[in-house]
């Protein structure tokens, strides 16, 4: 007899390697896992709304006491998929946890992938998923600024050029006490996204998407922030100085800028195609926004890829 499906409990991440290789042992505890993530209040079958149900042994799917099949991954960034889902766990697990970031050339020889092509779209479908659809939109203090990624001339300066333009936002934390007595502040939540061009439309547009009306908002004195003031932002040009009274200007968003570009180069070696630019900032945003919860991202990916409204 089959056994019946009972009221999922909330599913606790993993918070190192050896806890992840000792949770997650076989399939059946991948399932087990996948399936309290993607029913957290318990199973309901999307056909008839029936609560009752049992898994069907030696395969990803669930009978609901009207005699419905539902597949465990259907809908979802894994439908369809012939790998096991312990690969596409460990596959996350890597994404999310590992500071310096993984290649696809890396992830396939990890995992025993034979071909580099389906640990490249594995990944892609991960990083589909790592976007939170109706996230929370930036507020208090933010700042904001924009650069450019890839492209031919990599020495190319200025607003110019073959590379792809960056817009980026992070929010700033309040100022705390550190050890030495000094009062700093770190960087909070961050977006970035890929923008046209220079201008006010596209720049100010990125800001109204992503940042409350009413924030504070710092910027360079480039032309394209102008309207910010009238668009309800309490808008702070700051230009840099000249000579002693040179300072360091948007620190947050510069040091992010220039992590990004590392973990880019170091992970990709510069070769980004454009058409996935969005996709490792999309990736980046992620971890970098969980940063301090390495455990609860990998439950968090795998929550929002077991929503069967992201699809590729």
């Amino acid at each position: 007899m089959p056994d019946p499906i009972l009221l999922a409990l909330q599913p606790r991440p993993p918070k190192s390697l050896a806890e992840f290789e000792a949770r997650f042992r076989t399939e059946a505890d991948c399932e087990a896992f996948l399936f309290r993530v993607r029913y957290p209040d318990g199973f309901v079958c999307p056909s008839c709304g029936s609560s009752r149900g049992w898994s069907l042994r030696g395969s990803r799917l669930t009978e609901c006491a009207d005699g419905h099949k539902v597949s465990l991954t259907s809908g979802t960034v894994l439908h369809g998929t012939r790998q096991d889902l312990k690969i596409w766990f460990q596959a996350v697990f890597f994404m999310v946890t590992l500071t310096p970031g993984i290649s696809a050339v890396q992830m396939q020889r990890q995992l025993g992938i034979k071909r580099y092509e389906t640990a490249f779209q594995m990944m892609h479908k991960i990083r589909s998923a790592l976007v939170v659809p109706g996230r929370e939109v930036l507020h208090g203090e933010v700042e904001v600024d924009d650069t450019f990624i890839g492209g031919k001339d990599a020495d190319r300066d200025g607003r110019g050029g073959d590379k792809v333009l960056v817009a980026g936002a992070v929010e700033l934390t309040p100022f705390s006490e550190v050890p030495s007595g000094k009062l700093r502040r770190r960087s909070g939540r961050l977006r970035l996204q890929i923008v046209p061009d220079a201008s006010a439309n596209s720049l100010t547009g990125f800001v109204e998407r992503e940042v409350e009306p009413g924030a504070t908002v710092y910027t360079d004195g480039w032309d394209g922030y102008r309207p910010l003031s009238r668009s309800g932002f309490h808008h702070q040009r700051i230009v840099q100085g000249k000579g002693r009274e040179a300072i360091p200007i948007l620190p947050h968003i510069h040091r992010v800028f220039s992590n990004l570009k590392a973990r880019l180069h170091g992970t990709h070696h510069g070769r980004i195609e454009p058409q996935y630019l969005q996709a490792y900032l999309n990736e980046y945003t992620f971890r970098f926004n969980r940063r301090f919860w390495r455990g609860p991202a990998f439950l968090r990916a795998l929550t929002l890829m077991a929503q069967p409204k992201h699809k590729m």
